[in-house]
């Protein structure tokens, strides 16, 4: 399910998640910082999102509707090589941790039940967003 209001071509976040409490805090939190993002609920529909947008950073959640998230993983690397990865998990065990990294994710967070671990996402997005932009402009 879609959730934005912007133009399919603009740049965008994607989230990727099932979890309803952490879109909702998350969504507070981005729409607080002006970013503009795609909520998610399944592989798929964050696969075609990827597809059909000028994508800054994909956001997964490794429970999803659908499968697990990071098994989008390796498609999102022959759509996108380059495209930023936050892999949002309560599992940090060796697998998960291996495949993240064999997939070229580019950070992975605890996932936040709590404002500070919310905005420690949103301040790692926005760094990696801040420096996408400087290497474009270079």
């Amino acid at each position: 399910m879609k959730m934005g209001m912007n133009e399919k071509n603009n740049r965008a976040i994607v989230v990727a998640t099932s979890d309803r409490g952490m879109e909702d805090s998350l969504r507070m939190k981005f729409k607080e910082k002006n970013l503009q993002v795609y909520f998610v609920r399944r592989n798929n529909e964050a696969i075609l999102e990827v597809l059909d947008r000028d994508v800054d950073l994909l956001i997964v959640d490794i429970d999803m509707t659908g499968g697990v998230g990071i098994d989008i993983l390796p498609v999102i690397r022959r759509l996108c090589p380059r495209l930023p990865v936050i892999l949002i998990s309560e599992d940090f065990t060796y697998r998960i941790r291996k495949t993240a990294a064999e997939q070229g994710v580019t950070y992975q967070s605890v996932k936040p039940r709590s404002a500070l671990e919310t905005n420690d996402v949103v301040s790692i997005t926005e760094k990696i967003v801040a420096r996408k932009e400087l290497m474009q402009v270079n």
